[in-house]
């Protein structure tokens, strides 16, 4: 999910102005920013005074997606203070401000000889407090409200900003939640299992630092958020790209079954069971290998047949996009942030054709205004 084109703090422009900044203004203006906030989020102070810039990265297949790499020139609280860079973009006229996530600030390397203390600080992205281990079992009893429960995890974990979607509202645990004593058990791991039985992606941060949970929705079905073409007076993505592709045992035919549902029927086909072969989509398909068929089997707890067809194309999306990778860099686009799904425009792009859709999973934003480095997924 990019941010949007107009969200606050930028609020007050068309969507054609940010689009101007971005990609069609002859010369484009930069400035880096941060701002200290408090536990809630809330603005304490703008330290931009005091910040050398740096960069912000996401990684959406990690565990925990966010990372900074900062100089700041003051002190904070190491490891408890939080920190919001932010990047502006203006051509003289028009200006819009992108925030870039908030991060818990830590290990500072100081360096001397200079008017002011610099700190080369590493970001950690506020999800991080929940991927602290748990250090005990935990439990959750059968028909509790599943997104209640995992409410109650980030309240008692300290957060006090986050969006639960509340489509799956009033869904149950069909069965207890337990999960025991174990030594790389984390509170992250307690919250996306508690998600992934209602048909939610994992828990992520936003731009601004709110965590988000949400239900899974196949990328192929999602609408594009950015389309980057060769456009003269329209592109920013570099001419060098790198293809890459992966089929080497990549599956084609996937067979999900219910495992939570101790207490009711045996699982059958549509009823704690889903089945799902790829006949002819792209090259790892049965036509595509020639008859052959690989098959993988995924054991899933989910409140219903659903939620357990949601996961499964989790997995089935996830598989489907390892053959085929796009790495190359793009002037600034602060936009980008959480599996955006964006369109590339190249002819040249062989085996492609000419448009290809794509899940931006990696990314690099320098805060100086230099180009974003990015690695994409095309979709099958």
């Amino acid at each position: 999910m990019m941010q949007p084109l107009t969200a606050a703090p930028r609020d007050h422009l068309t969507e054609a102005q940010v689009r101007w900044l971005i990609q069609e203004v002859p010369a484009i203006g930069t400035q880096h920013g941060c701002e200290l906030l408090d536990q809630n989020l809330e603005v304490i102070e703008d330290i931009s005074a005091d910040f050398g810039g740096g960069s912000v990265s996401r990684r959406s297949y990690s565990t925990v997606h966010g990372s900074a790499n900062l100089i700041v020139s003051r002190d904070l609280d190491w490891g408890t203070a939080i920190v919001r860079p932010y990047l502006t973009l203006t051509d003289g006229v028009i200006e819009a401000r992108f925030n870039l996530g908030a991060y818990f600030p830590s290990r500072p390397r100081r360096t001397t000889g200079r008017s002011l203390p610099a700190h080369a600080v590493v970001g950690y992205d506020v999800l991080d407090r929940l991927n602290d281990k748990t250090g005990t079992s935990y439990a959750v009893e059968a028909g509790t409200e599943v997104l209640t429960a995992v409410e109650t995890v980030l309240v008692d974990r300290g957060y006090t900003r986050y969006i639960l979607d509340p489509a799956a509202a009033g869904k149950t645990l069909p069965s207890a939640y337990v999960s025991p004593m174990d030594d790389d058990k984390t509170w992250l791991g307690i919250v996306n299992d508690l998600l992934a039985i209602i048909g939610y992606q994992g828990v992520w941060s936003d731009w601004n630092g709110y965590l988000r949970g949400e239900p899974y929705a196949r990328p192929v079905d999602r609408p594009v958020e950015w389309v980057y073409d060769l456009a003269p007076e329209t592109s920013i993505i570099s001419p060098e790209r790198t293809y890459t592709q992966d089929l080497y045992a990549a599956p084609n035919r996937w067979v999900a079954i219910r495992s939570n549902d101790v207490d009711g029927a045996t699982p059958v086909e549509g009823n704690g069971i889903f089945t799902w072969e790829n006949l002819a989509s792209g090259p790892t398909s049965i036509e595509a290998r020639g008859g052959r068929t690989i098959t993988k089997t995924l054991r899933i707890s989910a409140a219903d047949q659903a939620a357990l067809e949601a996961q499964a194309w989790l997995a089935i999306d996830a598989d489907m996009r390892i053959p085929q990778t796009i790495t190359h860099s793009t002037g600034p686009n602060p936009l980008h942030w959480h599996f955006d799904k964006v369109t590339l425009d190249d002819p040249a792009a062989g085996g492609l054709g000419r448009w290809a859709d794509a899940l931006a999973t990696d990314w690099t934003l320098p805060l100086d205004g230099g180009d974003m480095s990015h690695e994409w997924q095309v979709l099958a």
